[in-house]
């Protein structure tokens, strides 16, 4: 006679167990693709995002404050407000200046209406490292968010997934375009400009909200680095699978500097802009998925700790 099962196999994770590249690429990384392009084209043509500027003054004090009649100078010329530095988020980004190219998404009389800076500008420059500041935020979120989803769709939750790894490998892929391209706004070939980000003339820390934005996105900017660079095979095998989610789980660090780097560049200033909007669904989804996920993971450790051990092996033994 057979011993009753107490407890079944839990269903494949999301995205399933496959390592091979070649699922991995069409079953992730092309749809990522297309949906990060489409994405993007949005951030930059929609007038929702490009109309205005930044309302934000983050250099007269520690924290961002809003503008008084639109006036507050920053530092090396940034007077449009875009994002020079960090993984992810930026400031009250409206993108610089409106205008350039218009094209009908949808055909004529659709009433949607893209339109687009001139390609190679600095405000096209400038709109596009918002766009991958935030697209990045988005899927590191995501990343997030898998783990409460399988717990909640009652599936295996592993240590490690290749679809948690291939979404994470395209927040690191965002993360160091956006930083590349913050820079390139007004790096001029001297090592002075750098340091200018993180270091006032007399030689003190910037400590002004300008500087603490650009700590947080250096600090986020090594920790996205450090997570891809250990995101493989060959790491977790050498690191072993608790000191490697150990490092992994610096994901939470990383979010959080990353939302602070947004918060110092003057984000949350508007509350109503959609960059605000934004920032803050994004933050709410992941505190509300990431409280799901530790009640079910409560709930089912509970559960197999109350199962006597021959009861849960059973079902692999007969």
């Amino acid at each position: 006679m057979s011993v009753p099962v107490a407890t079944r196999p839990a269903k494949p994770p999301l995205g399933g167990r496959s390592g091979a590249w070649g699922h991995r690429i069409v079953r992730f990384h092309i749809p990522l693709a297309l949906v990060s392009a489409a994405v993007l084209v949005l951030f930059m043509g929609l007038p929702t995002f490009t109309d205005g500027g930044s309302h934000a003054d983050i250099t007269s004090g520690a924290l961002p404050q809003a503008r008084e009649n639109g006036t507050g100078a920053m530092p090396m010329n940034h007077g449009d407000g875009e994002d020079v530095s960090g993984a992810a988020g930026g400031g009250d980004h409206g993108g610089g200046e409106a205008g350039g190219m218009d094209m009908e998404a949808a055909g004529q009389g659709a009433g949607l209406v893209l339109r687009f800076t001139e390609p190679g500008s600095r405000a096209f420059v400038s709109q596009l490292t918002v766009a991958t500041g935030y697209v990045a935020t988005v899927f590191l979120a995501l990343t997030l968010l898998i783990g409460p989803a399988n717990l909640l769709l009652r599936k295996r939750n592993p240590v490690s997934s290749y679809l948690r790894r291939d979404v994470g490998t395209w927040t690191a892929i965002f993360s160091v375009v956006h930083v590349i391209l913050a820079f390139q706004m007004e790096f001029s070939g001297q090592i002075s400009d750098f340091f200018n980000y993180f270091v006032a003339g007399d030689g003190t820390l910037l400590t002004n909200s300008f500087g603490w934005g650009h700590w947080t996105g250096l600090a986020a900017t090594v920790i996205v680095i450090a997570l891809l660079v250990t995101s493989t095979d060959r790491s977790m095998r050498e690191l072993k699978a608790k000191p490697w989610k150990n490092l992994q789980r610096l994901n939470y660090a990383l979010f959080a500097l990353v939302i602070a780097h947004a918060f110092f560049y003057g984000a949350l200033v508007q509350l109503t802009s959609p960059f605000a909007l934004l920032l803050t669904s994004t933050v709410a989804v992941v505190l509300v998925g990431q409280a799901i996920g530790i009640r079910l993971w409560r709930r089912r450790y509970a559960a197999q700790s109350a199962t006597p051990r021959h009861t849960q092996t059973a079902g692999l033994t007969r």
